[in-house]
């Protein structure tokens, strides 16, 4: 079940209306009623990249995910940022906003880990979040990135990690990330630049600056090989 800080945060993701949560959760304005799938409310209300929500759903997919993450941010910025660097830049970013936070694309859960007790992750792959489950217990939710099941204001910071690229409507995922986060609150990111797409989005410098700046962030973005380390502020 969901922690009682949890709950006045959840809002319905159709019409952010607020959720009465039991057994199910349903919005008391449009009705809508979200399942639970397991021990996790199902509050998915947007789309994937097709080709990238069956690779997700292959059970084997997440029970090999961590040995691939620890390694793959030295990897991708040549040596230039650890894995363990990555994390302190996401705490220190992050925490001195007291939190709650949100971990959106939390996959295994290490970003929500790194966070700490008052955070949640979202992810709309249920073998991913029974992995994260198993391995980092804590706060879970099934949803979408482009449509967040969480009031207005809800978060003093929001991290979003390489699932920048899968994300179907990167645009909207901008705008849910910045609605959801109180006057100030800071957005850590961390995703890949240019380069063969393979179903992704693999964005230009220009093209990051534009979508963050566009929807009210402030924004630094910093350069690790392949990859792009973003520190975001709510203006």
């Amino acid at each position: 079940m969901e922690p009682s800080w949890l709950l006045p945060l959840l809002a319905c993701p159709r019409c952010r209306g607020a959720l009465g949560v039991a057994e199910e959760a349903r919005c008391l304005g449009c009705g809508k009623v979200y399942p639970r799938r397991g021990p996790f409310l199902d509050l998915r209300a947007s789309r994937e990249r097709p080709l990238l929500r069956a690779v997700n759903a292959f059970p084997p997919v997440p029970l090999l995910y961590d040995a691939w993450r620890v390694r793959s941010t030295g990897l991708l910025s040549g040596g230039r940022l650890s894995f363990v660097q990555e994390l302190a830049r996401l705490r220190g970013w992050l925490l001195p906003t007291g939190g709650p936070f949100l971990d959106v694309g939390t996959g295994t859960g290490v970003y929500r880990e790194a966070l700490g007790e008052k955070a949640v992750g979202l992810d709309p792959s249920l073998p991913f979040l029974r992995a994260a489950q198993r391995r980092r217990p804590g706060a879970y939710l099934l949803g979408h990135g482009e449509a967040l099941p969480f009031r207005d204001g809800a978060f003093t910071g929001v991290a979003i990690g390489p699932t920048w690229n899968e994300f179907f409507h990167p645009a909207k995922a901008a705008a849910e990330a910045r609605r959801v986060l109180s006057p100030g609150g800071r957005l850590f990111g961390l995703l890949l630049g240019p380069g063969s797409s393979l179903g992704l989005w693999r964005p230009q410098e220009a093209e990051v600056l534009a979508l963050l700046e566009g929807v009210g962030f402030r924004v630094r973005l910093e350069h690790y090989g392949r990859l792009f380390l973003l520190l975001a502020q709510v203006e």
